[in-house]
């Protein structure tokens, strides 16, 4: 019997190849991104699940009042490490993390900037980072001790065993005790090396300092809760942890995040995980079952449409004996045999734009035999949702009537295929509009006045060497003549390394608790930026008394309340500092969010960055070229990495872009099912309507009154479908712009535009049927 209703399948899919053709098309692509969009929500919800323990790694969240404005970091106070050690019995093991950073890894001539993360000893024990060579338990005992990933030891020492070898990080000699496979791309924490954390407290003496001051945040905490323990409960437990050991810090408190959570839900607003990449995981997939849904409605809708083609054949079917369960048997055999060899295009299709999904924002997924039951699954599920309403549909004809002559479908089923294109239309003008809204958002932020210019702006790592060589680094990269200014920060332009609230003034509050963005900065930090000064001036070389100078951003003035500021001080800690400018507010590290306050003071050894601002036309080959043997003749042992500070700038657009990019595919994807929809539909409209139509011309109808007559339903349907698609689409783009402070506000201009676009494109698709029938020689349509 089955092999039967395939050969009846089969004949019938050869009998009619234009619309077999539109039907596969449709599903084709509605299963070839629907199966993009399942592998890339499948590997977005994989993140940090390898690791064995990982249900029970928690990362801790610091919660912060400043300003009025609640916020949350994963930057925590170091002394939790030693507590959570001795005092908590849930805690199995805990470690320090550093936050990634770049640090110079050198092997003989061989010399990179790589990825680093100063950790504890249980980190390897904690987390499921396989060791190929070395001990787990004892490879970052020693201070000097270094663990590289398979890649880069391969790079550094090739085939030979990398254990027992030396490297530099940042001219500390450490010997190599362990090579670990590489870190999967679904990995929260990304690094090409580890080293132990106690070198970082040999280095530097403010993270000793750190290891008692509740005060000071730069590295994460993560701990494993023994098994048993509900990190809930846990969490609540070490709530007022900071207020306890310091009751300063009544306006912060701690939280824990399960490792597994990291990744999706790393946003929070007002001190509660809000939305992050998994808002963007539940807006992908609710999209790829629309598009799904589209093409299967495709289906529907052509199947029902040429039910009276078929209304013969089902009649005899039953006056022969066949029941309606295999006559549903049947027609779904039929749908399921379109969409197997729909699925077969889809998979080549996959295959072909592979290459390119970096571009729409859909990295690292790649069809794989491990995806082959999830595509059958779409395929099956495709078949049976197709073709379940024209099964039921077309097997409940009684025989008596179509036996006797023409067939004429009710008005149900004509409403039903009039509202499934509304609602296929509905959703590709909601995705229109969406994707144009994302992308005005976007543009608007990029167009934002960012207070400094971030053009022909070079950021460039320095080191011990170079900021201690600093005075003559800086001379002789003015006298190639390549550069205006040159100067050394404590971070790029385009990210906040510190934020301070030990801050008072004349006037304050006492039981206010304020914040602001700090900046450690040189001479010439104002040249080099570009930063608007609009009162005063900044750091000058032939000022003494600057070391003790500040220079406040005008969100900062408004929080001090100062109307008259220059020559005034204001206190951080014992610090006395002089205000001697005001500079326009500074677009530091998020572009939709509104300013912070901030604080520019002078400090030259605590650098983090050196500045370089070209001149102006200058050839920017030849200036790398220039300055690149200055920065390698002052550090031997640090490869010359620069970044451009408007592409970091511009880096910072990717999430945002991603969605656009994606929803747009989507929407093309959208309207181009629907069009061939309407296609078919428009193609057995014109068919059906044949012999009115050379009526109407004998008549004296003319090409663009037969044009009207046959193309204003859809049209009407269409512009149906976007007063409906409208208010639901606002409503929720609406919501997403809450998410940003800096945002745009939605314009009526981009709704009637969508609207007249879907019309367009519809007018277009059925204009072709509608044409072609109204130029039928009538002799031929009334035979």
């Amino acid at each position: 019997m089955i092999w039967n209703y395939c050969r009846v399948a089969w004949r019938n899919l050869k009998q009619h190849k234009t619309l077999s053709a539109i039907n596969i098309t449709g599903l084709a692509l509605g299963m070839a991104f629907a199966l993009l969009i399942g592998m890339w929500v499948q590997y977005e919800k994989s993140f940090d699940l390898f690791h064995l323990n990982g249900e029970r790694i928690g990362v801790f969240v610091k919660h912060t009042l400043f300003n009025d404005i609640k916020g949350s970091q994963y930057s925590t106070p170091v002394p939790i490490y030693d507590i959570m050690q001795h005092d908590y019995p849930e805690i199995k093991r805990a470690t320090r993390i550093s936050q990634s950073s770049q640090m110079s890894l050198v092997h003989g001539t061989t010399k990179y900037l790589k990825n680093c993360l100063f950790v504890d000893p249980a980190f390897l024990q904690m987390f499921s980072f396989p060791l190929i060579e070395g001990n787990v338990n004892t490879a970052l005992n020693d201070v000097n001790s270094i663990i590289l990933t398979k890649s880069q030891a391969n790079a550094y020492f090739g085939n030979a065993s990398a254990l027992g070898q030396f490297v530099k990080v940042d001219n500390e000699e450490l010997q190599v005790t362990g090579v670990m496979a590489d870190v999967p791309s679904n990995s929260t924490f990304q690094f090409d090396f580890l080293v132990p954390f106690s070198l970082m407290e040999k280095k530097y003496e403010f993270v000793r300092n750190a290891r008692s001051n509740w005060g000071i945040n730069f590295s994460w905490n993560a701990v494993e809760l023994n098994p048993g323990v509900s990190m809930a409960d846990f969490s609540k437990k070490i709530s007022g942890l900071m207020h306890l050991h310091d009751p300063e810090h009544n306006n912060q408190f701690l939280d824990i995040q399960p490792l597994t959570r990291m990744h999706l839900h790393n946003e929070f607003r007002d001190w509660k995980e809000s939305g992050g990449r998994m808002t963007y995981v539940h807006l992908f997939t609710i999209i790829g079952i629309f598009v799904l849904l589209i093409a299967c409605i495709n289906f529907m809708n052509l199947s029902t449409a040429r039910s009276e083609k078929r209304a013969k054949e089902v009649g005899i079917r039953k006056a022969i004996g066949s029941g309606r369960t295999q006559l549903v048997g049947q027609f779904l055999s039929e749908s399921i045999m379109t969409a197997l060899i729909a699925f077969i295009f889809a998979i080549i299709f996959i295959l072909l734009i592979q290459p390119f999904l970096g571009q729409v924002g859909i990295s690292h997924v790649q069809f794989t035999y491990q995806h082959v039951w999830m595509a059958l699954g779409i395929c099956i599920t495709t078949g049976l949702l197709a073709g379940s309403y024209p099964a039921w549909y077309l097997s409940g004809f009684i025989p008596v009537k179509v036996l006797k002559g023409p067939v004429h479908t009710g008005r149900s089923a004509v409403t039903l295929r009039r509202v499934l294109v509304v609602f296929q239309f509905a959703i590709s003008i909601a995705l229109i509009i969406s994707t144009g809204i994302v992308f005005q958002q976007i543009r608007h932020a990029q167009s934002r006045s960012l207070g400094y210019n971030p053009d022909n702006l070079i950021s460039v790592a320095t080191s011990d060497a170079l900021n201690k060589n600093f005075s003559a680094l800086k001379q002789e990269l003015l006298n190639t003549g390549k550069l205006e200014a040159v100067t050394r920060a404590s971070q790029p332009m385009t990210a906040n390394y510190n934020k301070w609230s030990d801050f008072s003034w004349s006037g304050k509050d006492p039981k206010a608790e304020i914040g602001m963005d700090v900046i450690m900065g040189d001479y010439d930090y104002d040249q080099v930026t570009g930063m608007q000064l609009l009162q005063g001036r900044s750091f000058e070389a032939g000022r003494p008394a600057d070391s003790n100078a500040v220079v406040l951003n005008e969100t900062a003035l408004k929080t001090i309340g100062y109307t008259d500021p220059i020559g005034k001080t204001i206190q951080s800690g014992s610090l006395t500092l002089t205000i001697i400018g005001i500079v326009k507010d500074l677009v530091l590290y998020n572009p939709y969010q509104t300013a912070y306050p901030l604080a520019i003071i002078f400090e030259k050894d605590d650098a983090n960055n050196i500045l370089l601002r070209l001149k102006k036309g200058v050839d920017l080959s030849n200036t790398l070229s220039t300055i690149q043997p200055v920065f390698e003749r002052y550090n031997t042992d640090l490869p010359f990495i620069y970044s451009f500070t408007d592409q970091d700038f511009a880096h910072k657009f990717e999430m945002e872009n991603q969605v656009g990019r994606i929803a747009a595919a989507f929407a093309l994807l959208a309207i181009l099912i629907s069009g061939l929809g309407l296609f078919g539909l428009a193609m057995f409209m014109a068919e059906r309507r044949t012999k009115e139509i050379g009526i109407r011309k004998v008549l004296g109808a003319s090409l663009p009154q037969l044009w009207l007559l046959l193309s204003k339903d859809f049209i009407w349907l269409v512009l149906l479908a976007g007063i409906i698609a409208s208010p639901f689409t606002y409503f929720l783009m609406h919501n997403w712009l809450t998410h940003f402070d800096y945002r745009i506000q939605i314009s009526w201009e981009i709704f009637v535009g969508a609207g007249i676009l879907a019309c367009g494109i519809a007018l277009l698709t059925v204009s072709y049927q509608s044409i072609r029938a109204a130029m039928v020689n009538p002799v031929k349509s009334l035979q």
